[in-house]
C-alpha cells in the first residue's frame, strides 16, 4: 500500500515529473515537489486532486545544500521520505567535437551528479527510518545506446545506470527498492527545450504512461522488485 506514505519528485514543474505527481497524489501519496522555477511549480501544484498532499520546493538539483534542504523540508512535513523520484534532466544534442565543455559539464551536474545527491541524502534519511523506501529513477534509452549528437546525453544516462545498478546492490539489503525506468520518445516540453521536433507525436509515449509505470512498479508488494524497466512506443512509425 502506497497510501499516506511521501514521496520527493526532482524534475516536478512539467512533463514526466508533473504527471509523476498528479499519478501519486490520486493514489493517495503526499509529494514534494522539486524543481528551480517555484512559478511553474505553483502551476502543477493547481492542478492536483488534493491540495492538501502537496509541498512546493524551488532549488536546484546541482546544489547539495538545495537536495538535504528538500529532503528535510518534506520529512518535517509529512513526517516520513518514502519514496525518491529521480526525474530532473537536461539535454544539448550535437557532435562531441561542436559541443561546448560547459555544455557537456552542464548534462553531468543534473543527470547524474543531481541523481547521485538526492539519491545520497534520499539513502540516507530512509536508511535512519529503518522502514524501507523507494528510489525510482526516470533514466533513458539513451543510458543504454548511443546515437549521433547524443555523446554528452548519453555519456550522463549511461553514468546515471552504473550509479543505480551499484545503488540496488547496496541498499536492497536495508528494504530500500532501486527501480530505474528507461522510456524511449516522451512527449514533453524537453523536446522543445532542446530544440527538437518530437517526432510521431501521437504515437510516442505521453508523460502519463511514464506516470503509471511508476505506479504499477510502486504498488507491486514490498516483496516484489521491478529492478530495471524499458518503456517505449509501440509504435512510433505508425502512420
Amino acid at each position: 500500500m502506497i497510501v499516506n506514505k511521501s514521496a520527493l519528485i526532482t524534475g516536478a514543474s512539467s512533463g514526466i515529473g508533473a504527471a509523476i505527481a498528479r499519478t501519486l497524489v490520486e493514489a493517495g501519496v503526499n509529494v514534494a515537489l522539486m524543481a528551480r522555477r517555484e512559478e511553474v511549480l505553483r502551476e502543477v501544484g493547481s492542478t492536483l486532486s488534493d491540495q492538501s498532499r502537496l509541498l512546493i520546493l524551488p532549488g536546484d538539483v546541482t546544489v547539495e545544500s538545495d537536495v538535504r534542504d528538500a529532503i528535510n523540508q518534506t520529512v518535517s512535513k509529512f513526517g516520513s521520505l518514502d519514496i525518491l523520484v529521480n526525474n530532473a534532466g537536461y539535454g544539448v544534442f550535437k557532435p562531441v567535437d561542436e559541443m561546448t565543455l560547459e555544455e557537456f559539464r552542464g548534462m553531468i551536474d543534473v543527470n547524474l551528479q543531481g541523481v547521485f545527491l538526492a539519491t545520497k541524502y534520499g539513502l540516507e534519511q530512509m536508511y535512519k527510518q529503518g522502514k524501507g523506501g523507494d528510489i525510482v529513477t526516470i533514466s533513458s534509452i539513451a543510458g543504454k545506446n548511443g546515437f549521433a549528437g547524443g555523446g554528452g546525453y548519453c555519456a550522463s544516462k549511461f553514468g546515471v545506470m552504473g550509479l543505480m545498478e551499484s545503488v540496488f546492490h547496496e541498499a536492497r539489503s536495508r528494504n530500500v527498492r532501486v527501480i530505474t525506468i528507461t522510456p524511449g520518445s516522451v512527449d514533453t516540453p524537453f523536446f522543445h527545450d532542446v530544440g527538437m521536433t518530437p517526432p510521431n507525436r501521437e504515437h510516442i509515449l505521453q508523460p502519463e504512461d511514464v506516470a503509471v509505470t511508476v505506479l504499477g512498479a510502486l504498488v507491486l508488494p514490498e516483496r516484489a522488485l521491478i529492478r530495471e524497466l524499458d518503456i517505449r512506443p509501440a509504435n512510433p512509425k505508425r502512420g
